[in-house]
């Protein structure tokens, strides 16, 4: 029960390091250049209006490819916390992560699939009635609800913003030729980078994180 406890808080610091990681985009990133210039190279030829053939890939092959763009839901390590915690998903949600997992190395796969068959870690510490076990297992689910609040506030910051200034400048017919936002074509303008719908996504699996903790237990008690 203890090197439960202690594998739990250890990967809390790791998650906790991943959100850290993850804000110094705020730092580093200037929005508009992400939405108007880079945003385009990540966002594959899947489920992306702009190339609804997909790519074809001279001197590969002669018909098109479809490749999804990068996704967070490509991340090997997010889908073995799901697994590992217990975050069930809404169909829509775990066809789009289970589609995703295609992107990833076999072997990771594998690890992903060999978690979500065994006994339920949740109804592990719920059986020890533990108060130290619980509180290790709360606090992890605590630190990916927050990575996945802070990716929504990323979201929020470099698609969703830009994208409304995009729409804003078509709108007032004004002349957008000095705006980066102006250079990502609409079609991509409430969708991830891999080609998912974005924020409905993302609130969706966040919300269903946050109903994993212990029962009698809260957010704060963690």
């Amino acid at each position: 029960m203890e090197a439960v406890a202690k594998a739990l808080e250890n990967i809390s610091q790791s998650i906790q390091d991943m959100n850290d990681t993850l804000k110094l985009m705020h730092v580093y990133v200037d929005p508009s250049v992400f939405y108007g210039d880079m945003r385009i190279y990540l966002s594959g030829w899947k489920d992306n209006p702009s190339m609804p053939k997909g790519l074809v890939y001279e001197g590969v092959q002669t018909e098109p490819i479809k490749y999804s763009g990068g996704s967070a839901a490509q991340s090997s390590v997010l889908q073995c916390f799901d697994e590992l915690l217990g975050v069930k998903h809404e169909d829509k949600s775990r066809a789009f992560l289970t589609c995703m997992r295609s992107y990833m190395p076999p072997a990771h796969r594998k690890l992903i699939q060999d978690i979500s068959v065994q006994p339920s870690l949740r109804e592990f510490v719920q059986q020890q009635a533990n108060e130290y076990l619980n509180k290790a297992f709360d606090v992890c689910v605590s630190k990916l609800l927050a990575f996945r609040s802070c990716h929504i506030n990323v979201v929020s910051r470099f698609i969703t913003v830009p994208a409304a200034r995009a729409r804003q400048l078509r709108k007032n017919s004004q002349d957008s030729e000095g705006e980066i936002v102006s250079r990502a074509p609409i079609s991509l303008e409430e969708r991830g980078t891999g080609g998912s719908g974005i924020m409905t996504f993302l609130k969706t699996v966040r919300d269903k994180t946050e109903v994993i903790f212990l029962p009698q237990t809260s957010q704060n008690d963690s």
